[in-house]
């Protein structure tokens, strides 16, 4: 009897696991490869952009058209954008939008914390190209 539910824990953990998995999606950001739930962020809060005079990201400039070995950069740069401006900076009209865009905000402190880790080996490297930035910088007017 007890086996038998151990089974049935197990296998609704693997269930569980299998479907968290398959809905996960590889970035391939230059040398790294992340992986994010692109559908639960997009599902936790979906907005109407009244202000359609003004435009940060442009559709008619492709983000995929942003070159593999800058897209790892590019990514941190519009995750801090929005970590330390948008989310701060929201003012949510309700306890449920507020714990939306919380939600987007977790997910995107877990994609800038993978990120993170894939840029310690290029942290080495840089420090080990330091001097191609000091020579650059002296010779600058």
């Amino acid at each position: 009897m007890k086996s038998s539910c151990l089974f049935r824990v197990i296998f609704a953990t693997l269930l569980l696991c299998l479907k968290l998995s398959a809905s996960l999606k590889r970035l391939h950001l230059g040398h790294c490869v992340i992986s994010v739930n692109i559908h639960e962020i997009r599902h936790s809060f979906q907005s109407k952009d009244e202000r359609t005079d003004i435009r940060i990201l442009h559709k008619s400039y492709s983000l995929q058209d942003t070159e593999p070995v800058d897209r790892c950069c590019f990514l941190r740069h519009l995750l801090r954008f929005y970590l330390a401006t948008v989310f701060n900076h929201c003012k949510a009209s309700s306890p449920l939008v507020s714990r939306k865009v919380s939600s987007i905000a977790n997910a995107f402190l877990s994609i800038k914390k993978e990120l993170r880790l894939c840029m310690e080996p290029l942290s080495l490297k840089a420090l080990g190209e330091l001097d191609i930035l000091l020579d650059w910088m002296d010779k600058a007017d």
